[in-house]
């Protein structure tokens, strides 16, 4: 179940321009090109942040794209157990379809133009 669902995905609300008097200016630092490899039973990703400190990616852990794929039916590659504590993911569908779950019987469907979020929890897992 998405998190949020728009009408028009085109006419999100605006972030509000930050307060000069708290807001903290951050250079960029580097520009790259995420790395491809795969993750899990073999699915493609870009992982965008490879390779850089956790100090430098405050507040972000890592960023990851899984690209277009189309599987056949029956044939979609998931990911071994792995730990989603202390942090929230946040999961974007532009086109196509995604259908996940985790220990503890969390999870959903997305589909175009979705947005997912999914709270730490300190028992889930997803895999």
């Amino acid at each position: 179940m998405p998190a949020i669902t728009v009408e028009d995905v085109l006419v999100l609300p605006r972030i509000p321009d930050p307060d000069p008097a708290t807001a903290l200016e951050r250079r960029a630092t580097s520009i790259t090109t995420a790395p491809k490899g795969y993750e899990g039973e073999g699915f493609p990703v870009r992982r965008a942040f490879a390779g850089v400190s956790l100090e430098d990616l405050d507040p972000f852990i890592h960023m990851d794209e899984m690209g277009e794929v189309e599987w056949e039916p029956g044939a979609a590659k998931g990911t071994s157990w792995h730990p989603h504590r202390g942090f929230e993911t946040v999961t974007y569908m532009l086109d196509g379809t995604f259908q996940h779950q985790d220990s503890n019987g969390g999870g959903g469907f997305i589909t175009d133009g979705d947005t997912q979020s999914a709270a730490p929890s300190m028992a889930s897992s997803s895999g």
